[in-house]
């Protein structure tokens, strides 16, 4: 039963039992104990980076640590006064149901509990005990509210904190671009009883994650008996699950393709960078002081003030490229921003008893920040929506921006980048209020893409059009995203993955094949052109790239007898990424230098499937890019038959341990590498990385020696739903700790490696049966 401790008594108490691999189960008696046990226990695996978080979204960084590198703290508290996300905590809370509210608040003293014991032991990157001082719910509200920024404001802390109107010297320096749409990569599958071998429904989660700072996943079992019994996956400082099972439903998350914010553009009036043209009018933007104490090396604070602007859109943004010039300036708006519904919604989910009531979720709280939801129940029933909160246009304001998503090259280019770029002068742009929105300007639930199968529903990050292509989901706007395009590489893996027969009876899905597929790192790109690529440049020879001559004959053999896998005994899977980065995004979907077939949107799982040919004359592209990828990994010094698993790696405690998984344009739906697309704005350090190999780091991560992961699958979880309750496997590779010195943060990437995924226990036998079984009674 193992080692029973008890802290001192108080308010709160909850049991921690941890399983194999540091799983936490916290048991308690009401809700505010059950949120305190989670806080606690969280806070014993991640506490560093949680209470860097409530200091970052209190607008005391430059106070904690000075003004960090190039003023970059105090931007960041600017741009949180600016959010305004503390301060409207109290707000926040005074609407939140009474079960929302106690899970919190004993979440916020759980976390605090920890942080008065820890506070002696804490690294030197984050804030003293006593900077944070005690951890109140009001904290964790913010949090939770920057979260539901993740796919809009919060990537735009340093253009909000930057915006200035233009001064005798000129506009002011806009920040370095960075990705401003919040898009990491993730596959979710629900299978539903017609094609499921038991006739119950099944559920596949693969996030794709970072690998540090505060965007981990963190692994736990809640539950409150007669009210809540969840198992799986909370973001880093916040209460509940986001993504998991109960005992009769399972669900999976990936990140909307669909757009969170809009940026408007604002023509102004001449003379007065602060006044703008409206319709037949003008308007004048909103000046307002942002006072941020900032701490000298002496420990003296200074208070910094800084005056920033707003539209009647929103903040104002110095953009790269753009900036803030005479004649146009630009605002945002953002479909998160007061977004008081988060952590309702997930607690609504936690907690529905059939798909039914997690239906009505969606439907009478309409919380979910940007993502896409994949469900089902042990009836069999399998359910796609993307509830994200999304920008509602009238009908001629659509019109508009399909117009120049034709017609405009830069709002072609931006929208690539998850950016929609209106017209701010235009009142047609303006977002619209419709009756039973979740807050002014967005869509209601029911103009949200969703639909219900007994067959199976999928997404990989792109539009809702092909959660299932029997049933393609069209006639929505374009801010949910694009309908009809040619799929990605991993999309396509995904389709091929589901569409296949199984190996239960009469081809029907097991569970056994879901975690086979979801694993298999198949390349599906490499699969159907890689013995034609092999053959092109075996006939090329030798060629000529970056000034060198290339023989080709041995790249030719590796990709011959590569066994089209992103596995760790692949040999060729390194040569084929590098290969697919030197060409451009639309060559992987559509026909041109790749494909010889055309995408038809009609029949969307056919094709592409052949190597386009040769053309009539000039250099072969193809050709050209497997030269270039040559010259690369010889740069890198990584052989090109080299297995996977020795030239990608995750690095701990010293040690480099080879890990399996691709990357985007690799073809595979496992995705596993040094390239991410959600950036951090934790202050937890990473180790160094090796050398840069110049203009293929940016792209592949492909750095000397290969590749270190710091991004990809963070969760797996196969979870098949019975009338005995959930079966479920699965892994958290990076671990429980943010602590990589700690046994625990290898274990599971080790795990990974070897593709033993382990049992998810739910039921209480199963629990206290676990050989690593140990509890702690926590009171405070």
């Amino acid at each position: 039963m193992g080692e029973r401790t008890t802290d001192e008594s108080g308010r709160y108490e909850a049991e921690v039992r941890r399983t194999t691999h540091g799983v936490a189960h916290v048991r308690a008696g009401s809700w505010g104990s059950l949120g305190f046990g989670q806080g606690y226990a969280a806070a014993v695996d991640h506490g560093p980076t949680i209470i860097d978080g409530v200091v970052k979204v209190r607008g005391r960084r430059a106070a904690t640590f000075g003004p960090g590198p190039d003023g970059a703290h105090v931007d960041s508290d600017v741009a949180y006064s600016v959010l305004g996300l503390r301060a409207g905590a109290p707000a926040v809370m005074a609407g939140q149901p009474p079960e929302v509210l106690d899970l919190v608040t004993g979440y916020a003293a759980g976390v605090s509990h920890w942080l008065a014991g820890a506070a002696a032991g804490l690294p030197d990157w984050c804030p003293s005990a006593a900077d944070v001082g005690t951890v109140e719910a009001a904290d964790v509200f913010a949090s939770a509210a920057d979260l539901a920024l993740a796919g809009g404001a919060r990537n735009l802390i340093a253009y909000v904190a930057s915006a200035r109107p233009p001064g005798p010297d000129g506009p002011a320096p806009a920040p370095p671009f960075a990705p401003v749409g919040g898009s990491p990569a993730s596959n979710g599958w629900a299978v539903g009883g017609d094609v499921s071998a038991t006739g119950h429904g099944m559920v596949v989660a693969n996030p794709h994650f970072p690998w540090y700072g505060e965007a981990r996943l963190w692994e736990c079992h809640l539950t409150l008996p007669g009210e809540l019994d969840v198992y799986g996956v909370s973001l880093l400082g916040t209460p509940g699950v986001q993504m998991g099972f109960t005992r009769n439903v399972a669900w999976s998350h990936t990140f909307s393709a669909g757009n969170r914010f809009t940026v408007y553009r604002l023509d102004l009036v001449e003379g007065d960078p602060t006044r703008y043209r409206y319709g037949d009018g003008e308007r004048d933007m909103v000046a307002s002081t942002v006072t941020v104490p900032v701490r000298h090396d002496d420990g003296r604070l200074e208070d910094v003030e800084r005056t920033v602007w707003a539209s009647h859109y929103g903040p104002m943004l110095n953009l790269p490229l753009f900036g803030w010039s005479g004649q146009w300036a630009f605002s945002f708006r953002d479909a998160n921003a007061g977004n008081d519904r988060f952590l309702a919604q997930f607690l609504g989910m936690n907690r529905a008893r059939d798909l039914d009531e997690f239906q009505s979720v969606f439907e009478r709280v309409n919380g979910i920040p940007w993502v896409d939801t994949m469900a089902a129940d042990v009836t069999g029933r399998a359910w796609f929506i993307d509830a994200s909160r999304t920008p509602r246009l009238s009908e001629a304001g659509e019109a508009w921006l399909r117009g120049r998503l034709v017609e405009d090259p830069v709002a072609q280019l931006l929208f690539q980048n998850r950016v929609a770029l209106l017209d701010g002068s235009d009142p047609v742009c303006e977002w619209e209020d419709v009756d039973g929105a979740p807050g002014p300007g967005l869509v209601p639930f029911d103009g949200l893409p969703r639909l219900e199968r007994r067959d199976w529903v999928m997404n990989a990050n792109e539009s809702h059009w092909l959660a299932n292509p029997a049933r393609p989901l069209v006639g929505y706007s374009v801010l949910h995203g694009v309908e009809g395009q040619a799929p990605t590489p991993r999309t396509r893996a995904n389709l091929v993955a589901l569409g296949e027969p199984g190996s239960g009876p009469g081809g029907t899905l097991t569970a056994a094949d879901l975690e086979e597929r979801i694993l298999s790192n198949r390349s599906v790109s490499g699969e159907r052109l890689a013995a034609g690529v092999a053959r092109r440049c075996r006939e090329a020879g030798t060629v000529t790239v970056a000034g060198r001559s290339v023989d080709l004959g041995p790249a030719a053999d590796v990709l011959a007898a590569w066994d089209r896998t992103f596995d760790l005994g692949a040999t060729g899977a390194a040569l084929w990424r590098e290969t697919m980065a030197g060409l451009s995004d639309g060559t992987l979907r559509d026909p041109g230098a790749l494909w010889a077939d055309p995408f038809d949107p009609d029949r969307p799982t056919e094709g592409p499937s052949r190597l386009a040919d040769p053309p009539a004359a000039g250099p072969d592209p193809v050709v050209d890019a497997v030269a270039r990828a040559v010259v690369t990994l010889e740069a890198a010094g990584v052989a090109l038959d080299a297995p996977l698993g020795e030239v990608q790696w995750a690095a701990r405690g010293g040690r480099r341990i080879g890990v399996h998984g691709g990357q985007e344009r690799d073809g595979a739906a496992n995705i596993l590498g040094p390239i991410g697309m959600l950036p951090s704005a934790s202050l937890e350090p990473v180790a160094p990385l090796a050398a840069p190999v110049p203009g293929r780091t940016e792209v592949t991560g492909l750095r000397a020696g290969g590749y270190e992961v710091t991004y990809g699958t963070a969760w797996v979880m196969v979870a098949e739903l019975t009338p005995d309750g959930p079966r479920a496997r699965g892994l958290l590779p990076y671990g429980p700790s943010g602590d990589l010195s700690s046994p625990a943060a290898t274990e599971q990437i080790e795990a990974y490696a070897a593709k033993q995924l382990r049992p998810m226990l739910f039921d209480e036998a199963d629990i206290v049966a676990d050989p690593s079984y140990r509890t702690t009674v926590v009171r405070g």
